[in-house]
């Protein structure tokens, strides 16, 4: 299956819905969401069991399992946000790569020092981080490596796209999270993992629904999950998953509603 090819309409595109984007940044409109992190952060866990919440249209996801929280990609977060985290906790945070609509060194910096937390990036990302925070708190990711903090297993993989990506598989006691950024297919045999969040296309030029399909197929994890894309294209992964991955759970979330999945 071939890559969507880079042209000027992505491009044009993804800068529109960046000027497009409310006020209050990517992960929210300008309305009290403090009932869904409560949601979040009170629905009760069985053993294998976890609890995901996408924070907007993009691949920013929150995750908890019995007893860590890792978020992704959160590139900006407005200060009730900041605020409800900072009670709540997060044990780490993950970062992709360097495009706006996944990374601000701001908010990044924001997270540390309310939060004390663990950041993941690759190395492309890291030299933004390096003299904001101690080096045992930042975590360089190599492509094929894995790391551990506090009792959080990380591994990264090098992704396909506009400029460096690292994609990543999250281990927490015997579930593991797979998190696609915004990557065109790579090769994911070594990332098998419970369950995946894959990028199906807009406003990124190189993820695609044939794309993240082949993600799937290449992990088969247990719950998959569309993100960064618009419906037409979640739909057209769907589609796919149930021809030919019949096992495999698909769930298509809404932004700020936390939806618990047993993955074990």
């Amino acid at each position: 299956m071939k890559v969507k090819q880079f042209n000027f309409c992505y491009i044009l595109c993804f800068f529109i819905l960046i000027l497009l984007m409310p006020e209050s940044g990517i992960t929210g409109p300008k309305k009290n969401i403090a009932q869904s992190f409560e949601q979040f952060y009170l629905m009760p866990l069985e053993k294998g069991e976890i609890v995901f919440m996408p924070l907007g249209i993009y691949s920013n996801i929150m995750v908890r399992t019995q007893d860590k929280v890792i978020l992704f990609d959160p590139s900006v977060l407005i200060e009730p946000d900041l605020e409800i985290l900072k009670t709540r906790g997060v044990d780490l945070v993950v970062y992709t790569h360097a495009h706006s609509d996944h990374f601000s060194k701001d908010t990044a910096i924001k997270l540390y020092r309310a939060l004390n937390l663990y950041i993941v990036m690759g190395n492309h990302l890291a030299p933004q981080m390096e003299n904001e925070m101690p080096k045992e708190k930042l975590i360089i990711a190599e492509s094929g490596q894995s790391y551990t903090a506090d009792d959080i297993t990380i591994t990264g993989l090098k992704g396909e796209h506009l400029g460096p990506i690292m994609l990543f598989r999250i281990t927490v006691g015997k579930v593991s999270i797979f998190h696609g950024g915004d990557s065109a297919y790579v090769p994911l045999a070594s990332m098998a993992a419970d369950i995946a969040f894959v990028p199906t296309g807009a406003p990124s030029p190189t993820c695609s629904p044939e794309g993240a399909f082949r993600m799937v197929s290449d992990g088969k994890p247990k719950i998959i999950v569309p993100m960064h894309g618009m419906d037409s294209e979640h739909d057209a992964l769907k589609k796919l998953v149930e021809n030919e991955l019949p096992n495999g759970t698909f769930i298509i979330p809404e932004s700020f509603k936390p939806v618990k999945v047993a993955v074990q």
